[in-house]
C-alpha cells in the first residue's frame, strides 16, 4: 500500500523519526513524496495515519475544554500533560489562568511553581497586567499560590537543617 505526503505538513511528518528521515534523505521516498508501507493491514495502516495526523492538528488549549466539557477523562489528562511539557516563562501566565478557569491541577501546579521561582520578574511579565486587568480574582490567586508555595518552600528549608 502507498500513501503520499505531499498533503501532509512538516509536523505531521516529524511525528515519525522514520517518516521524516525517508523524506530528508535521498531515498525513493524524497523523491516521490510517497511512501510504501506493506507490512501492515488497511485498517491499521488508516488508524495509524489519522493518529499522526490528529496529533499534528489537536489545539491543546481548546481539547482540555471540549474533554472536560464532555468527560473524556483520557483527551484530558494527555492535554494537561502536553500543556505542562510546553510550558515556560512566556506562557506561564496565560497557562496559568487557563489553568485556574478549567480546574487544572496538574498545570496549575507547575505554572505556579515556574511563577513563584520568578516572581521578582512577575510584574515585567507582559501577561501580567492583562491578567489583573482582566480578572483582579485570577491575579490575586496567583500571587497567594505564590507566597504560600513560598512559606512552605521556606519552611521545608529550616526544618531540613
Amino acid at each position: 500500500m502507498r500513501f503520499s505526503l505531499v498533503e501532509w505538513n512538516e509536523v505531521q511528518v516529524s511525528r515519525s523519526p522514520v517518516f521524516k528521515a525517508m523524506l530528508e534523505n535521498e531515498m525513493e521516498e524524497s523523491r516521490s513524496s510517497t511512501i510504501k508501507i506493506s507490512d501492515m493491514s488497511y485498517d491499521a495502516l488508516r488508524a495509524f495515519v489519522n493518529f499522526l495526523h490528529a496529533e499534528a492538528c489537536l489545539d491543546e488549549l481548546a481539547s482540555f475544554g471540549i474533554s472536560r466539557k464532555y468527560q473524556v477523562e483520557q483527551l484530558k489528562a494527555y492535554c494537561e500533560k502536553f500543556l505542562v511539557s510546553k510550558l515556560n516563562w512566556d506562557n506561564s501566565i496565560k497557562y496559568y489562568a487557563f489553568a485556574h478557569l478549567h480546574n487544572a491541577k496538574h498545570l496549575l501546579e507547575a505554572a505556579t511553581s515556574l511563577i513563584s521561582d520568578n516572581l521578582d520578574k512577575l510584574r515585567k511579565h507582559q501577561e501580567y497586567p492583562l491578567l489583573v486587568e482582566e480578572d483582579l480574582r485570577i491575579g490575586l490567586a496567583l500571587l497567594e499560590a505564590c507566597l504560600v508555595r513560598r512559606e512552605n518552600n521556606a519552611a521545608l528549608d529550616t526544618s531540613a537543617k
